[in-house]
């Protein structure tokens, strides 16, 4: 197993040698029990086969039938590990290490943020779409969740990092994005940490609340910025199912600085435009791909989310839904 690493991120998707083996045991095990769960789909224009997106996927171009499906940490050991930069913990959601400000004479000040104070959602503050059981599996907000500084913040780290290291082109197996890792942008990194616990994961808790076996342990376990260029870059995505349970994305510039994009969804046959700010969520199986731009930049923010604990449940749900 080769091990690559990148600007010294301090995110290694590679397990260690006993995780390894702990891995090869409990894929033997959820096999004997019949717990892997397949993919075969008919697909895209390509032949491509249709399989999950994630961090140690390797995925094939030629015409199989069947994939096994990974999407939680016991699955997928490199979660781990990925999912520890943004975890705010309960003593720093309550007050967080105090950041020295050095003031026009010189001297200095000590502040930390104020306590996390979690956003309350209520149904009229999505539009949900493609049911199932007593809720949906697709959240479109109404109302951005980032401001236009925030999202502004991210896109400019993102391209001051990339225009001396480049953007990353190979992550994701057989459908990559042009990307760049949260982890590896510093500033994005501190904001998206509290964001994730005042915002993100209280919206997604409301929104998956029908379904959700414990809402307080989503997890983001992949977070990455990716940019479409309709002038030389990549300009869309191909149809995918991404390696965990819930993912979502956020509109990073706005829409009238592009022609097209939006996220393409089969279930919908359709794509869900959002404008900057706003988040579209939804179930990792659910098929779906970035639709092109034919002219343009498009920045989003994409964040994939286990549910830590709920391993064999995750992958009944990722199961039971991806047909949808």
């Amino acid at each position: 197993m080769s091990i690559t690493k990148r600007r010294n991120s301090g995110v290694d998707f590679t397990a260690s040698r006993l995780e390894f083996l702990f891995s090869l045991f409990h894929v033997w095990s959820l096999a004997k029990n019949g717990v892997f769960a397949f993919v075969s789909s008919s697909l895209t224009k390509s032949s491509k086969m249709i399989v999950v997106r994630g961090p140690q996927i390797r995925a094939s171009n030629e015409r199989v039938k069947e994939s096994k499906i990974y999407v939680s940490e016991v699955h997928i050991p490199g979660y781990r590990k990925s999912k520890l930069p943004f975890i705010l913990h309960d003593y720093e959601r309550n007050y967080e290490s105090n950041l020295i400000n050095v003031g026009s004479d010189g001297g200095s000040s000590l502040e930390s943020p104020p306590p996390v104070a979690e956003r309350i959602y209520e149904d009229k503050d999505s539009i949900s779409m493609i049911p199932y059981l007593d809720g949906y599996l697709l959240h479109k907000t109404c109302h951005p969740i980032l401001t236009p500084n925030e999202c502004q913040m991210i896109i400019d780290e993102a391209e001051t990092i990339c225009k001396q290291y480049g953007w990353t082109t190979t992550r994701h197996g057989n459908f990559p994005t042009t990307d760049i890792p949260v982890v590896e942008l510093p500033d994005t990194l501190q904001f998206l940490r509290r964001a994730l616990y005042e915002r993100i994961y209280p919206l997604m808790r409301h929104q998956y609340r029908h379904f959700l076996p414990d809402g307080r342990n989503l997890r983001v376990a992949d977070g990455f910025v990716v940019k479409y260029d309709a002038e030389g870059g990549q300009k869309e995505l191909s149809p995918h199912r991404d390696g965990s349970v819930l993912s979502f994305n956020i509109a990073l510039n706005p829409s009238h600085e592009y022609s097209g994009g939006g996220t393409w969804f089969q279930s919908l046959n359709d794509a869900i435009k959002i404008e900057q700010g706003e988040i579209v969520s939804h179930a990792s199986s659910l098929l779906h791909g970035g639709h092109g731009i034919t002219s343009g930049k498009r920045y989003i923010l994409v964040c994939f989310v286990i549910l830590e604990g709920y391993d064999q449940w995750s992958m009944r749900f990722y199961n039971q839904v991806r047909n949808l």
